[in-house]
């Protein structure tokens, strides 16, 4: 792809402000990364006229103007040094309070100075983003600390407009906390909070870029899949134009999910695959491995079982190293789903009993449903009638405990019965797992509505 750089009469309608607002965005942070831009930026620039009405000295100026980016750059490498020196130390702080409360941690946050530092507030949101995946009422707990934080920030000694990103940094976090629970009316104003604090900060392309990937997860959940997919272009579009390949991955594989929830498993999958070009597995080993987990899910979904079982081997070594039992357990599903597409049904039949022990272990009754009705989907491809009949019997209770709403329940229904009368086929089967898997992701659908 060919670098874009500006040309002259775009610069001259940046030092013009006549640019349109993302526009001037975009060419700010381009000149801030290229230096070739910022002599050409330096060589239009208007001098200041003299008292007398003549011109100023214009290499005079020029040089003054070196001199005033020189001087930024120098104060720069002193925050970045001070950044360091911070972040360090609040590793050692957190190994003094990460066991304690929140009402402990709030406490030393508006009483010791030791927590007033912009180390402590990134590393709590770091941390929020990890802890977020399993248990997003504590992350939330730690963000909103954070907040705490960013109020004892002291401006001058960050830089101008640092609390200002601090806080939007801290706003994103919290609106994609509160979309994980669930709270898209919070999370929509949390989001409106990290755009104003955005607007007065930093400008920094990562920040912008994070929430827009924050924003998108939101939209996908809301099914705007249109504007989560236009969202993620752009924080793509941001994360190349900085040389950040580990967010323009991270980013690939949000729109790899916004495609698949979309039913578009084969865009899907191209997207999960670039990704795994782009992620750094010694950064974020479990990202790496959560973005081929979901391209094996693809490639079945999709009916390219054989590949995806390829794949299945040095999947489940990876996860076993760097993942969750949650992660594992949904890799053994999509590599029984591949064994029963591929015909392997002794096989498929020991992942799926296993899977139903697992889940019900773990209390997650619709997962244990939905692989039960993978399970009969084996029997049935085998003719064992009774063993299907056996399971339709289950699964209805099981899923009347999970409270799920009406249009399951009677996908469930037409299942059992059908199993009772022993008219049960593969495609019904097949046809009821792709609705109960389909409708946990869109709420609105409904069963055989033309029926």
């Amino acid at each position: 792809m060919t670098e874009w750089h500006p040309d002259r009469e775009t610069l001259e309608r940046f030092l013009d402000d006549e640019l349109p607002e993302e526009q001037s965005r975009t060419l700010q942070r381009h000149i801030f990364t290229c230096s070739g831009c910022e002599q050409s930026l330096i060589e239009i620039l208007p001098a200041p006229a003299c008292e007398g009405g003549e011109d100023a000295d214009i290499p005079g100026y020029r040089a003054l103007f070196r001199q005033v980016l020189q001087e930024a750059r120098q104060k720069g490498a002193q925050r970045r040094a001070l950044l360091a020196r911070e972040r360090k130390e609040a590793r050692t702080l957190w190994r003094e309070v990460g066991s304690l409360d929140l009402a402990a941690w709030r406490e030393l946050v508006w009483e010791d100075s030791r927590f007033q530092s912009w180390g402590f507030f990134e590393l709590l949101v770091d941390k929020a983003r990890w802890v977020v995946l399993e248990d997003p009422r504590k992350a939330e707990e730690m963000i909103r600390l954070s907040l705490d934080v960013t109020e004892h920030l002291d401006p001058e000694r960050y830089g101008p407009g640092s609390v200002e990103s601090a806080k939007a940094r801290t706003w994103a976090s919290l609106g994609n906390a509160l979309r994980i629970l669930a709270d898209f009316r919070q999370a929509e104003q949390a989001f409106r909070q990290a755009d104003s604090y955005l607007l007065a900060g930093w400008l920094d392309p990562l920040d912008e870029a994070l929430l827009l990937e924050y924003k998108a997860s939101l939209r996908r959940a809301q099914r705007h899949f249109d504007e989560a997919l236009q969202m993620l272009d752009s924080a793509i579009s941001l994360y190349r134009e900085v040389n950040e390949p580990q967010g323009q991955g991270r980013a690939l594989m949000g729109k790899g999910l916004v495609l698949r929830y979309a039913d578009d498993p084969a865009a899907a999958s191209a997207c999960f695959r670039e990704s795994l070009f782009l992620l750094d597995g010694s950064e974020e080993p479990r990202l790496l491995a959560l973005s081929q987990v979901n391209l094996i899910g693809c490639l079945v979904d999709s009916g390219r079982s054989e590949e995806a079982a390829a794949l299945i081997p040095e999947s489940i070594k990876l996860i076993e190293e760097v993942g969750k039992r949650c992660d594992l357990l949904h890799l053994q599903w999509m590599e029984g789903l591949a064994a029963m597409n591929l015909g392997q049904n002794d096989k498929a039949e020991r992942i799926f009993i296993e899977l139903i022990g697992a889940f019900t272990e773990d209390r997650l009754p619709y997962n244990v449903a939905l692989v039960a009705l993978d399970l009969s989907g084996v029997y049935a491809r085998q003719g064992r009638t009774a063993d299907v009949k056996h399971l339709a019997s289950r699964m209805l209770p099981i899923f009347r405990s999970c409270e799920v709403h009406r249009e399951a329940l009677a996908a469930l229904i037409v299942f059992q019965k059908a199993a009772e009368m022993e008219q049960l086929s593969v495609g019904l089967v097949d046809e009821v797992t792709t609705f109960l898997q389909r409708v946990r992701r869109n709420p609105d659908l409904r069963f055989r509505e033309n029926d």
